[in-house]
């Protein structure tokens, strides 16, 4: 085969070398008449015939590829169609006596046909090569070789072929899918126009139909038997479907009934659970009351033990300036005592020397020098004993005087103490009025601030026409945002984000309570979409909404 493909391609080539050579001495001939002059003579065949040539090489390549256009082999026709046109013109200009194009065609035919028949034969040659190179495409690309519609069908059954063709190219199908199409859509008409007297008819008009129908369904390819075999199936079909029809209706039903009943437990599941999840709440409740009160008692203890310890530590200094003034006192009474010893002792040794003396005098009224002696050592003793006795008046006396000085000392001591304790108290409470004060009007300012910042929240929120998630969503933000450092100046999202989750004491209970909805699943569900939220910018102090913001 390889050998007769070569034949045909190189006496394809040289058939329409020599018809575009010939073609060209015609059209530069029409060219000279029409007033090109020069080298536009010379460039008007090779415009003509060069675009011919391209538009055909352009078709086959892209029927190879797969992409054919149909309106580049219908373009480059109809410049055949004008190249033939301008080289019969020429021929008939060629002939003696300037006949008219009627008068050319009975006075020489053949010179006429001579002249067409290159350009047609090079789109005979070009036609061959496409379906050849369209179909070898096809085979390589494993697809299906369509049939084409053949010249036949169109002259024996116009009607039928053109309802093909219109269906192939409308719904891109191939020939023998639109071939098939078209005969089951002519055997369901032709069913539906006989389907009444076949179904409820009698034997006769049963057999009447069974007689029509081969003659009907026969331009679109049926056999006779099949023909007769059609109201059959088709009846058993339409009774199978009816069926199937009835099937999956009662299966509806049952689905329908089946759904009923799952969403009636469902609504009981979800009834047991909202009544599980409404004890569960009131369980944390109360477990939360119980850690409230718990924790107001520890505090009061603590109190109580602060003002204990307060008391001991005043008790404590108490004890020990109590301490101090009764160890003073007591080294005052011990030298009054030991004063008072020594006088006794003084006052004892004067009276027993003042008898020795007395004695000796009595003995010794002889020695005048004794006698005076004694006497004068008796009032030694004697000064003695007045100078000890003095000196004991006067250690009661300091004695005295040292009490009296404690005494005033514990009372400056306790005055100075309670002194300081109320000076020390009082300034505690004007820091504490001054703290109190000060945050009583942060608080306000606050409170001012973010009911303004709330409403305008709130305002923009029903201008844009949120729906009511949305709205929930954004007051879980807004509780989020309001729960950490109000000064979020420099923060981005994300560290924003970061605070919330290691700062933030909201709950899914408070999300709960904000937004006005008894499940804390749901809050949870609330609560991550307004994270999500504030990851993208959302903050109510700046008026900032990504979903609002024009950008």
């Amino acid at each position: 085969m390889i050998p007769l493909a070569v034949v045909a391609v190189l006496s394809g080539l040289a058939a329409a070398v020599t018809g575009f050579a010939l073609s060209y001495g015609a059209l530069r001939d029409a060219a000279i008449d029409w007033g090109y002059t020069g080298w536009q003579s010379y460039a008007f065949p090779i415009g003509v015939d060069g675009l011919i040539v391209a538009l055909y090489t352009a078709d086959l390549v892209l029927a190879w590829r797969q992409m054919a256009r149909p309106w580049i082999r219908m373009t480059a026709h109809a410049l055949t169609g004008v190249t033939i046109a301008l080289n019969v013109s020429a021929a008939v200009d060629g002939m003696p006596g300037t006949p008219t194009l009627s008068e050319a065609f009975g006075q020489d035919f053949g010179r006429l046909l001579g002249h067409a028949m290159m350009p047609i034969a090079y789109v005979i040659l070009t036609e061959v090569a496409r379906w050849a190179i369209a179909r070898t495409a096809r085979l390589e690309a494993g697809l299906d070789v369509d049939q084409a519609l053949t010249l036949a069908e169109w002259a024996l059954n116009f009607r039928v072929t053109w309802r093909i063709f219109q269906h192939a190219k409308t719904y891109p199908a191939t020939y023998a899918d639109a071939r098939v199409f078209v005969r089951d859509l002519a055997v369901y008409r032709v069913w539906q126009k006989e389907r009444a007297r076949y179904a409820t008819g009698t034997p006769a008009a049963r057999a009447a139909v069974l007689d029509r129908m081969p003659a009907l369904l026969a331009p679109y390819g049926v056999s006779v038997e099949r023909a007769r075999e059609l109201p059959a199936e088709m009846l058993e079909q339409e009774e199978a479907q009816e069926e199937a029809r009835q099937r999956a209706m009662q299966q509806r039903v049952d689905e329908q009934q089946q759904r009923q009943r799952d969403e009636e437990r469902a609504e009981q599941q979800r009834e047991r659970e909202r009544r599980q999840r409404e004890d569960a709440e009131q369980r944390e409740r109360e477990r939360q009351e119980r850690e409230v009160a718990h924790q107001a008692r520890m505090d009061a203890l603590e109190k109580e033990a602060e003002q204990t310890r307060q008391q001991g530590e005043l008790d404590e200094l108490r004890a020990i300036v109590d301490g101090q003034s009764r160890a003073a006192a007591h080294r005052a009474e011990a030298t009054v005592a030991t004063a008072e010893i020594q006088a006794t002792t003084a006052a004892t040794a004067a009276q027993r020397a003042a008898t020795e003396a007395d004695r000796r005098a009595a003995e010794e009224d002889a020695a005048e020098e004794s006698a005076k002696v004694a006497e004068a050592r008796a009032k030694e003793k004697a000064a003695r004993a007045k100078v000890a006795e003095e000196s004991a008046k006067e250690a009661a006396a300091r004695r005295k005087t040292e009490e009296d000085n404690q005494a005033a000392a514990k009372a400056k001591a306790n005055t100075a103490v309670e002194n300081a304790k109320v000076a020390e108290a009082k300034a505690k409470a004007a820091e504490a009025d001054r703290l109190a004060a000060e945050a009583d009007r942060r608080a306000a300012e606050a409170r001012d601030e973010t009911a303004q910042i709330l409403r305008r929240a709130k305002e923009a929120e029903d201008i844009s026409g949120l729906g009511q998630r949305q709205r929930r969503v954004r007051t879980t933000a807004r509780l989020f945002l309001d729960s950490i450092t109000p000064d979020r100046t420099g923060l981005t999202p994300d560290q924003i984000i970061d605070l919330i989750r290691t700062t933030s004491t909201v709950t899914n209970a408070d999300v709960a309570a904000a937004i006005g909805i008894s499940s804390e699943g749901t809050a949870s569900e609330y609560a991550k979409e307004a994270k999500g939220l504030i990851v993208r910018g959302y903050d109510h102090r700046t008026g900032y909404d990504p979903d609002l913001t024009d950008e």
